[in-house]
């Protein structure tokens, strides 16, 4: 039986997850994590979709991004393919990297943007990996407290829901 076509909005905003086969580890190294980076910058680029927020937990991931026209499979497809071929040839190993496709839901921008964003910062203090959300590197709050902000992050549509100002929104 053929797998259920995924919803494809034009513009829409996703909730994506990917995550490794059986919950194992997908990053175990610093230089994994901006492996990854570097893969979803050019998925990015080439697609022409907007990343709002993300964090590289140790065992999945998780986004909140608008895509243009391309369906999110796309994008999605070239992250997980590519990082998984690039993950294989550094360990010397075969077979599944994620346990199956990634998982996403649309999301209505206007009414839970602001929540997804925060949804996304939060996992690694609710996985009690960190007390503090700014303590975790591989998330996109750094960048919203004010750290340098990859060229691919969109932070400023966020930052403007939340105050007439930089410095507003930031403290907000």
């Amino acid at each position: 039986m053929p797998r259920q076509h995924r919803i494809h909005v034009s513009g829409g905003l996703y909730h994506a997850v990917l995550r490794g086969n059986h919950r194992q580890a997908i990053f175990d190294v610093s230089d994994d994590s901006l492996c990854f980076e570097d893969i979803v910058a050019r998925a990015l680029e080439r697609y022409g979709a907007s990343l709002f927020a993300y964090c590289w937990m140790t065992n999945h991931v998780h986004l909140a991004i608008r895509i243009a026209d391309a369906p999110l499979g796309s994008v999605m497809r070239i992250v997980a393919s590519r990082y998984a071929r690039a993950k294989q040839r550094a360990v010397a190993t075969t077979g599944h990297l994620f346990e199956r496709r990634y998982r996403a839901r649309l999301v209505d921008a206007d009414r839970y943007l602001l929540a997804l964003v925060r949804y996304v910062h939060l996992n690694p203090v609710r996985s009690r990996m960190v007390d503090d959300p700014r303590d975790y590197r591989w998330s996109s709050h750094r960048a919203y407290l004010g750290a340098p902000c990859p060229g691919w992050l969109r932070i400023e549509p966020v930052l403007g829901r939340l105050g007439s100002s930089v410095d507003a929104a930031r403290a907000a």
